[in-house]
């Protein structure tokens, strides 16, 4: 009698098949979605990115340089981590800029005899965010507002930001969030950039921090990357502006910190060696990581541990316990041509 059906051994060996097969397109669906996922985070960061530091150029393209004009810039410490250390380096600056008609008209003034505008950047702590991880995200924001305005006050008040490094209520704007590193740098009359922007204190240098009277503004207690450049002129009745600027802008989007790998154990202050939980996960060699609120320079990765420069970026070298979240984002710079309405430096 002929025998119908599939015997035990080859229905198994046919869901064995199955399932070897189902394995494999559910991989190839995951990759795929994660490739797509990764190209869709970085284009809307390469926007957000883009579109900061156009609006950014277009401030510096107007900025004033008579003797009303005025740029002041800086670097301030928060505490992030919430260690009641202040450790984290975060930028801010301002400036007086000429504006058009139409940016007059949007803020409420009429610019019959007035078009000077005061504008302020700056990183903050995002104060809604965990310590350590998504607080470690700082929030961008941009402040404008008319000179001379009696309802409001200016940006270049001493009192403006207070002791916490907080400015008045709605004198701010977000701009964008997940920021990581917001960098400005100056290049003074006497800096060399054509091989590199390079901060050792040399005339050739370039600055951190600017001061366009000379006055003393930036506070060194803070930072010492608030020292003047060492080849800022003397002033006169205009201010000192700088040839170039350069911004440097590093987003992290909150939806990739589930992708980072923490810190497998406790790290010294000494330390250079920082063991990890998935060394996949980490960034390629030369990338900069942050770790609570310090800024290390990646050097390498053997096996699970990473070797590591501490101390990048203005930081300082502190211990961090197990778990420890490893920070890393999408970077982009750009080189901005001051316009000097008459010859600042003398040249």
């Amino acid at each position: 009698m002929k025998r119908l059906g599939f015997t035990l051994i080859e229905l198994l060996l046919a869901l064995s098949l199955l399932s070897i097969l189902m394995v494999a397109l559910v991989n190839l669906i995951d990759t795929s979605l994660n490739i797509w996922s990764r190209t869709e985070s970085e284009r809307d960061l390469v926007e957000v990115g883009s579109a900061v530091l156009d609006l950014v150029g277009r401030d510096l393209a107007a900025v004033e340089s008579g003797p009303r004009g005025d740029l002041l810039s800086e670097w301030w410490t928060y505490d992030v981590d919430g260690d009641a250390t202040p450790g984290a380096v975060m930028a801010r600056f301002r400036m007086v800029k000429r504006a058009s008609k139409a940016e007059l008209h949007r803020m409420g003034s009429a610019g019959d005899d007035n078009d000077l505008v005061q504008v302020v950047w700056a990183l903050l702590p995002n104060p809604e965010g965990k310590p350590g991880e998504s607080r470690s995200l700082g929030l961008l924001f941009r402040g404008e507002r008319v000179v001379g305005d009696p309802d409001s006050l200016s940006f270049f008040d001493k009192g403006f930001f207070n002791a916490a490094g907080k400015a008045p209520a709605g004198s701010m704007n977000l701009v964008t969030g997940g920021v990581l590193w917001f960098d400005v740098a100056f290049a003074t009359q006497t800096s060399i950039v054509h091989d590199g922007w390079s901060f050792n204190g040399q005339p050739q240098d370039c600055a951190r921090s600017w001061d366009a009277w000379n006055k003393g503004r930036p506070d060194l207690d803070r930072s010492p990357w608030n020292e003047p450049g060492a080849g800022m002129p003397t002033t006169d009745e205009h201010p000192l502006l700088p040839r170039r600027v350069r911004i440097e802008l590093e987003i992290e989007r909150y939806d990739e910190l589930r992708r980072r790998t923490r810190v497998r154990a406790p790290v010294e202050t000494e330390a250079v060696l920082v063991q990890v939980d998935d060394p996949e996960r980490l960034p390629e060699p030369g990338t900069m990581i942050l770790i609570d609120e310090e800024w290390m320079e990646l050097l390498s990765v053997s096996g699970d541990k990473a070797n590591v420069r501490r101390g990048a970026r203005g930081t300082t070298k502190r211990q961090h316990d197990a778990g420890a979240l490893i920070h890393h984002g999408w970077s982009i710079s750009r080189e901005i041509a001051v316009p000097l309405h008459r010859d600042d430096w003398n040249l």
